[in-house]
C-alpha cells in the first residue's frame, strides 16, 4: 500500500500527502487567532481549538472522535440485548439487523435459525411435499388428469403429465384437493407458471371449465 503521509517541510512532522504543511505549522504562520475558540471537553476535560466556522455548524463539542462517540448524549441506543430463542443462550444485536428479521424471532447463529425455521415455522413453509403426496394427493392427481382426457391443457401432449393447482396449494386449504382447482399441464407448460399462479388463476379457470373433446378418426 502506498504510503500517503510526508514530512511537514517547516517542522518535519508527518503529515498528509496533500498537505503543504502540518496543521501546527498552519496555525502558527497562516491562520488568523481571532477565528478560532478555546473549549474544554466535556467527556475528557482537555482544552482544545475550534474554528468559529465548525461551532457554527453545530460541530467542535469534542476534542477528539473517541470523546464524541462515548459522550453523545443525542446518540440512540443501537444495540439490544436478546436470549436465543432455540439455546437460550444471551446475545447483543443491532437495531439494523432486527429491522431486517423476517419474522419476529431471535437467534444468536444461522445454526439456530435453521434448527427453529423448518416447516410450519418457516414463513414460506406451503405444506411440503410430504402432503402433496399423500393418499388425498395421489387421488386429485389421478381425477384432473381423467377429466382433461389425458391432454396437456395447453399444448394438448399427452407425456410426463402434472395437475397443476390454480389456486396456490398453501393459499387456500378448503380447495386443495378439489377437482375444479386442477388443470393438467404437461412438465414442460408447467414449469412456465410455476411461481405465477395467481397471475394466471382466472385463466386456469376458464380452461378447467371447458370440457375436453376427443375425436375419434
Amino acid at each position: 500500500m502506498a504510503n500517503n503521509r510526508k514530512p511537514c517541510p517547516v517542522c518535519g512532522k508527518a503529515m498528509h500527502r496533500q498537505s503543504l504543511q502540518c496543521r501546527t505549522c498552519y496555525k502558527e504562520e497562516r491562520a488568523m487567532p481571532e477565528h478560532y475558540i478555546v473549549k474544554h471537553c466535556p467527556v475528557c476535560g482537555d482544552e482544545f481549538t475550534v474554528h468559529i466556522t465548525h461551532i457554527n455548524r453545530g460541530q467542535g463539542k469534542y476534542c477528539s472522535v473517541s470523546c464524541a462517540r462515548s459522550g453523545s448524549p443525542t446518540k440512540p441506543k443501537t444495540r439490544v440485548i436478546f436470549s436465543c430463542d432455540v439455546c437460550n443462550s444471551v446475545m447483543e444485536k443491532h437495531l439494523s439487523e432486527i429491522r431486517k428479521n423476517v419474522n419476529t424471532g431471535n437467534y444468536c447463529s444461522p445454526d439456530c435459525w435453521y434448527k427453529y425455521n423448518q416447516r410450519d415455522n418457516h414463513y414460506l413453509w406451503n405444506g411440503g411435499q410430504h402432503e402433496r403426496l399423500c393418499p388425498e394427493g395421489r387421488e386429485w392427481r389421478k381425477l384432473v388428469i381423467e377429466r382433461d382426457r389425458g391432454f396437456c391443457r395447453l399444448c394438448h401432449s399427452q407425456e410426463n403429465l402434472e395437475a397443476h393447482h390454480i389456486e396456490r396449494f398453501g393459499s387456500n386449504k378448503e380447495r386443495r384437493w378439489d377437482v375444479d382447482n386442477g388443470v393438467t399441464l404437461c412438465s414442460y407448460c408447467h414449469k412456465k407458471f410455476r411461481g405465477k399462479e395467481d397471475e394466471y388463476a382466472s385463466m386456469f379457470d376458464l380452461i378447467a371449465s371447458v370440457q375436453v373433446v376427443v375425436w375419434n378418426v
